[in-house]
């Protein structure tokens, strides 16, 4: 029996300690060691947007926030500041699949920590933000440890159980390692625009992204799925905002208050023949809670989301919408 104990111990631990030891060495989240821009997984968008805030604020002290998903590489920071002001210092706190309490958790950590937030755009994926997976446990959401009751140990545990079940990374990540490679950040070092060269002609409206950077093989799928579902009716969301979410929703507007904050919602846009509009009862509680002269709606059909060459996929809008919005909240200045 105990040589039966000890040969399964064997081969479930000398495995487990085999990756282990590769976890450590490669670092595949870039989460171990200190942070380095020049060296980053954009797999682990939350982590690298908290390390860069908490590395620049001393220097930077950011003053205006974007708050949102990945559909926030839209906007660009540098157009924000000619709305807002140069002598502002916006950053965009993006995270993949952000969710509402994502947000919240950013939102309350800044305001605890006595940072001003003058300026904010609050984006809603709708029905992402209100999803299920509020606190996902995958490497693609998982929060940064400062925003929750985690240690910075136990956030490592999690992502080394997310590191073994993709074999995947193990081969990729030993070959990096042996090549001292490094994975160059695309995105801005100062801002945190997903576009690291948002400085560039911020001032000017951008062309449409269309599907040119997809092969051939993609954008015909593309296509021939829009225009299958193009002349249907446009769905509507089923209503998502429960009870926790409206004293979430509360709370936040508790804090912009407390911070004076000159804020906007954007509920966001996206191909609207393959998603759908906000469900009017959620729209009404989100008008309710934060103003319904703060909030825009660009979900469902309109100019911008019926024209699929603003995007670069259906669900992610591209610059020139984003400085359309902007033009929209702000006014043509």
């Amino acid at each position: 029996m105990k040589r039966f104990l000890l040969s399964v111990i064997l081969s479930i631990g000398c495995p487990l300690l085999l990756l282990l030891g590769i976890y450590l060495w490669t670092d595949p989240f870039r989460c171990l060691h200190e942070f380095d821009i020049n060296d980053i997984d954009a797999t682990n968008r939350e982590y690298l947007s908290t390390e860069l805030f908490l590395r620049n604020y001393p220097t930077q002290h950011y003053n205006a926030f974007i708050f949102s998903s990945s559909r926030g590489g839209g906007f660009n920071t540098y157009t924000w500041q000619t709305y807002i002001g140069k002598d502002t210092r916006p950053f965009l706190f993006q995270a993949w699949g952000e969710s509402l309490t994502g947000i919240e958790l950013k939102m309350d950590y800044l305001d605890k920590h006595d940072v001003e937030i003058k300026h904010a755009i609050i984006m809603f994926d709708i029905p992402g933000t209100f999803g299920k997976g509020q606190l996902p446990h995958e490497a693609l959401g998982l929060k940064h440890w400062i925003f929750t009751n985690n240690s910075k140990f136990t956030y490592n545990a999690i992502q080394f159980y997310n590191f073994i079940q993709k074999p995947s990374f193990w081969i990729k990540n030993i070959r990096k390692t042996l090549a001292h490679s490094k994975e160059a950040c695309s995105s801005d070092t100062i801002f945190n625009d997903w576009e690291g060269d948002n400085y560039l002609n911020y001032a000017t409206l951008p062309p449409q992204d269309s599907l040119k950077k997809c092969s051939d093989m993609t954008r015909r799928t593309f296509y021939a799925k829009l225009n299958s579902v193009k002349d249907s009716t446009q769905r509507v969301s089923q209503p998502v905002i429960n009870g926790k979410f409206v004293k979430q929703l509360q709370h936040m507007k508790a804090i912009l208050d407390k911070q004076n904050t000159d804020y906007h919602i954007v509920l966001s846009p996206a191909i609207c023949y393959l998603n759908p509009a906000v469900n009017p009862a959620d729209l009404e509680i989100i008008e309710d809670i934060l103003g319904k002269e703060r909030v825009h709606d660009y979900t469902g059909r309109n100019e911008l989301t019926e024209d699929y060459n603003n995007f670069s996929d259906p669900n992610h809008f591209g610059l020139r919408v984003g400085y359309l919005i902007m033009q929209d909240i702000y006014g043509n200045r």
